[in-house]
């Protein structure tokens, strides 16, 4: 399985939360795994605001260090998550979407607006947890 991890599995994922539940761990550790750019810059501003104690850099480096492939954003992943501007508000959530459908990966998540999106929208490549 190819999967796109959501900044917040990446982030469980990363620091062995438990909140992130043993079958995605498990399928994380034995998957191909991508990171998008979109979740550093969303990790710089929340760290930044004093949202998240965890630093964009040690997380690159650690999802790097992990095996993760880092994925840029293009243009056609800002495009394509214009498609779902107005069935889910969050920016970064529809260019993670949107990255995932472009790059033929799974996105890996525990947001229960994306699952109901996933749920609404039948075709989406997104997995819940």
């Amino acid at each position: 399985m190819r999967l796109l991890l959501d900044t917040q599995i990446a982030l469980w994922w990363l620091t062995a939360s438990p909140r992130l539940p043993r079958s995605a761990r498990d399928l994380v550790g034995r998957a191909f795994c991508a990171l998008s750019v979109a979740s550093i810059w969303e990790v710089t501003l929340k760290h930044r605001l004093g949202k998240l104690a965890v630093a964009p850099e040690p997380f690159r480096d650690g999802m790097r260090e992990a095996g993760a492939l880092i994925l840029s954003i293009t243009d056609v992943h800002v495009l394509g998550s214009a498609a779902f501007q107005a069935a889910h508000p969050d920016p970064f959530d529809r260019l993670l979407v949107a990255v995932a459908k472009a790059e033929r990966l799974t996105l890996l998540t525990a947001d229960q607006a994306l699952i109901e999106l996933a749920g609404a929208m039948p075709g989406l490549p997104i997995q819940g947890v």
